[in-house]
């Protein structure tokens, strides 16, 4: 409906006020929020207006009224109704196309014209008010954006030495360091290098919990600083912040409708043009062959534009998606368009990462088995000493555990790490290697002396097992990852919303694997895995249905990016994921997966009710016209009534199923 498409939204990102850009005259105007918030109602605001005139115009006729003073009603509701349409009528008409304004406006004018202004009237009204719910579907849209870019501020306290200024954000570099108080926004994503505080979250995250922050720990644009006094060390310039990615991301989502919408778009104006002329042959017809009246003849085809007009179908796509899109938002759940809606309610295959993914991503070290005439303490401080510099989750996990017993590691010398490969050094004159098992054993076949049970035991309980040898002695360091809360009911879900294969894919050992795709209940899972391997896996299981992935955006960001749908349970500030995924769960919840899952298949009922119900209307309507059974007025309300039906069924999916997931809940509970 070009009257609803006629100006297009674009919110600059982090600009102070939105921008509204006059589609096909390359001109831009800005707006004022209080403007911009009448901007996106404008046409329900019309729509209102002229229906309170119809409805004045009724009960004057209906009291015995002066005719005058009804007409007078009818017009005003006539001229602030068809205005919108005749605004983009004339845009039509400048681009040599015709579109369902001009289908409407037509209408309307005819029927004024063979005596009916009060049903004319009432179309523009109706197709007003569907134009309407359609202008706030998109206004939800964008609100997530423009409240997203009212929480960035524009200026920061920049630290030089003892000076502290205010600044444009826009000058504050990379590595600047910046004075966060009590009760302020964070103005740019950074890491805290000194306070202490709690730092509430949920504008990125949707979490309505803090979080507590310290040295060393990201904080992210748009956050609010609740207790303490902070200084950030600056990660990421204003334009590359996690804030201005979303607000991009959620920009990007009205780029990408689905095919069905794509489908129905094009066939929009050819349809347009088909009604008129088999309006003009009906009415030709009527009155060169079945010999009704002039004014019957042209009452019949005027009747027959109405109703064969595709309003409720073009209307009832776009607005479930772009509802759908917003109801999501709200649940922290970013969709880079309406197509991977559309593709995620037809997946029949979903697979997993394992770790950061299925699992927590928090290692606990279960198992130590020191090498022969060393003890387990002396053995984990030579561990920590060699993994003292490592950010890797198994040397993090050391550190803890030497920390809760206060063991201090000893220096280390000779240090030497290679990558895939192991670390080795000297420790209080011993030499100390540290690995994994397959490497060792690669080195030394017999390294293992007789500790191959164990390692396989270990495993087999879904251990990750590395090697430790003090000089030529093998011991051994079991983890264990946590599975993630909620990861068994969403995969149980998701097998009962109807998709038929579950998988892992894992770069973790086989026994590893096969144990966690046991304790959650996978049809199968593939492990040892490179990042290009999981590529390749992923195209073939694309040749076999419709794929979702999900993953942690880090290091599965390439077969994400070649599934149909690539999910990121990502937390706050996971670049990859925001770049490479087509949805991310900013809540870093697996249960969202199942739910994600769960509102695109009932987006796709929605779209599927609303072509339908269309289709169902506009056919029926069309074949009682032809024979001559439905009056005008009934043709008008008919028509545009099921247009507004369709919106109003499509606005359902704002609220994302909230309902629902509260019973559920409850139930559970």
């Amino acid at each position: 409906m070009s009257t609803l498409t006629s100006r297009r939204v674009i919110n600059p990102v982090l600009a102070d006020d939105p921008v509204i850009e006059v589609e096909g005259s390359g001109e831009s105007v800005f707006y004022t929020p209080l403007a911009q918030k009448l901007e996106e109602h404008k046409l329900l605001i019309i729509a209102l207006t002229a229906g309170f005139c119809l409805l004045t115009a009724w009960i004057i006729s209906a009291a015995g009224g002066p005719e005058p003073l009804e007409h007078l009603f009818i017009l005003v509701a006539f001229a602030s109704a068809g205005t919108p349409a005749l605004s983009a009528v004339w845009r039509d008409i400048v681009a040599l196309r015709l579109d369902i304004d001009g289908l409407m406006l037509m209408g309307a004018v005819l029927a004024a014209g063979v005596g009916s202004p009060f049903e004319g009237a009432l179309l523009l009204f109706l197709f007003a008010l569907s134009g309407g719910l359609e202008r706030y579907a998109v206004g939800r849209t964008h609100a997530a954006i423009g409240a997203l870019r009212k929480l960035a501020p524009r200026y920061g306290l920049l630290m030089e030495g003892s000076e502290i200024r205010q600044v444009a954000l826009s000058e504050v570099p990379v590595g600047a360091s910046i004075l966060v108080r009590p009760g302020d926004r964070i103005p740019l994503d950074g890491v805290v290098v000194e306070g202490q505080s709690s730092v509430n979250e949920a504008t990125i995250t949707g979490e309505s919990m803090p979080r507590d922050c310290g040295p060393a720990s990201d904080v992210f644009a748009g956050t609010l600083n609740l207790e303490g006094r902070l200084v950030v060390r600056v990660t990421k310039v204003a334009a590359d912040s996690t804030l201005a990615r979303i607000i991009r991301l959620v920009t990007q989502a009205r780029q990408s409708p689905p095919s069905t919408q794509r489908l129905i778009d094009r066939i929009g104006q050819p349809y347009s043009l088909i009604v008129v002329i088999a309006s003009a042959l009906t009415f030709l017809a009527a009155f060169g062959l079945m010999g009704l009246s002039l004014e019957g003849s042209l009452r019949r085809a005027i009747a027959l534009l109405i109703v064969a007009s595709p309003c409720a179908l073009l209307i009832g796509t776009p607005v479930a998606y772009l509802a759908a899109i917003a109801g999501a938002a709200r649940r922290g759940v970013l969709l880079k368009g309406g197509t991977y809606l559309e593709a995620l309610a037809h997946v029949n295959t979903v697979v997993f990462d394992k770790t950061g993914t299925l699992t927590a991503g928090l290692v606990r070290l279960t198992h130590v088995h020191p090498p022969p005439g060393l003890d387990e303490a002396r053995m984990l401080r030579f561990a920590a000493a060699l993994e003292g510099s490592s950010s890797h989750p198994l040397a993090q996990a050391v550190a803890r555990v030497i920390s809760e017993k206060g063991i201090m590691p000893p220096a280390v010398t000779e240090y030497r790490s290679v990558a895939g490969e192991g670390i080795e050094g000297h420790c209080e004159g011993h030499r100390v290697w540290i690995g994994r098992v397959e490497r060792l054993v690669e080195q030394s076949p017999r390294a293992l002396n007789g500790l191959e049970e164990l390692v396989d035991k270990l495993r087999s309980e879904g251990k990750t097992v590395s090697a430790i040898v003090v000089d030529g002695q093998t011991g051994l360091l079991a983890f264990e990852d946590i599975l993630r809360e909620g990861a068994k009911r969403s995969i149980a879900e998701l097998r009962s919303q109807g998709v038929q294969r579950l998988e892992m894919l894992t770069g973790d050992h086989k026994l590893v694997a096969r144990h966690v795709a046991g304790q959650l209940g996978l049809d199968g899972y593939r492990a040892e895995l490179s990042p290009e391997a999981k590529v390749d896996i992923a195209r073939q299981l694309r040749g076999q249905g419709v794929l979702a992935m999900v993953g942690d955006g880090v290091n599965d960001a390439p077969v994400l990016a070649h599934a149909d749908v690539g999910i990121a349970v990502a937390s706050a500030g996971a670049d990859a994921a925001l770049e490479a995924a087509h949805a991310v769960l900013m809540r870093d919840r697996i249960e969202l997966v199942a739910w994600l899952h769960r509102h695109a298949r009932r987006t796709a009922r929605v779209v599927h009710q609303n072509i339908g119900f269309a289709l169902i209307v506009i056919t029926a309507l069309s074949m009682f016209t032809l024979t001559g059974e439905v009056p005008l007025p009934l043709a008008v309300v008919g028509h545009e009534g099921s247009t507004v039906l369709v919106a109003i069924n499509a606005l359902r999916l704002l609220s994302a199923g909230q309902a629902k997931e509260t019973a559920r809940r409850i139930s559970r509970t």
